[in-house]
């Protein structure tokens, strides 16, 4: 995990989170030794394909994790 600096970036997934409970979080996609390290909208952008994995499986997490809340 790696601590980012602040930034005044615009998200437009706010206002769904203000009709629905929601979750946002960023997954890095770049590889520890810098190989894979090119901005995500540029033709360079490449994706280390773990990335993919760890992704969907927080994705799957959370939302058993959030079932079982409504379950209880």
């Amino acid at each position: 995990m790696e601590d980012l600096d602040i930034r005044m970036g615009a998200e437009d997934f706010a206002y769904y989170s203000q009709v629905m409970p929601a979750c946002f979080y960023r997954l890095g996609t770049g590889s520890s030794d810098g190989r894979l390290a090119s901005g995500l909208h540029t033709p360079t952008f490449d994706i280390n394909e773990s990335a993919l994995e760890i992704g969907s499986g927080l994705m799957a997490w959370i939302a058993i994790a959030q079932l079982g809340q409504e379950i209880d």
